[in-house]
């Protein structure tokens, strides 16, 4: 027997209750809002699924709620910002890898833990490293 799924909303509007009938057995849960979740939370799925690039331009301007979240700490404790900066320098921008790198150490409040640039100048390195003194940098400088 396939799965049958069966979405119901409560009478205020807020939230849903979502059964799952699997065979003769039926699993119920109440599903809640996006911003009703923890900042630490919702700032560990962002990080888990969307590019640090895609977090600052897209993220931020879905809600004020998650524009905070992504321009506080949360998302910013593992940074890896590799990618991009390979991007940047195959597009011969590489000289906005120091002011990017500088702009998200300081959205981590020095919080962060690991940092992952390629080609980071000594003006953002040394940013980098008075902000983190527990930092553990990594890629290719």
């Amino acid at each position: 027997m396939e799965n049958e799924r069966e979405e119901m909303e409560s009478t205020n509007g807020k939230s849903k209750r979502v059964c799952v009938r699997v065979e003769n057995d039926a699993v119920c849960a109440t599903g809640g809002r996006w911003d009703e979740l923890s900042p630490e939370l919702l700032a560990s799925i962002f990080v888990r699924i969307v590019p640090p690039e895609l977090m600052v331009k897209s993220v931020a301007l879905v809600c004020r709620n998650w524009m905070e979240i992504v321009s506080g700490p949360y998302c910013w404790t593992d940074i890896d910002l590799e990618h991009w900066c390979r991007k940047c320098c195959i597009a011969n921008r590489s000289h906005l890898i120091d002011p990017v790198v500088r702009k998200i150490v300081r959205r981590s409040r020095s919080t962060f833990r690991r940092l992952s640039t390629y080609r980071l100048g000594d003006v953002g390195f040394s940013f980098a490293a008075s902000r983190g003194p527990t930092a553990e940098f990594g890629g290719s400088f």
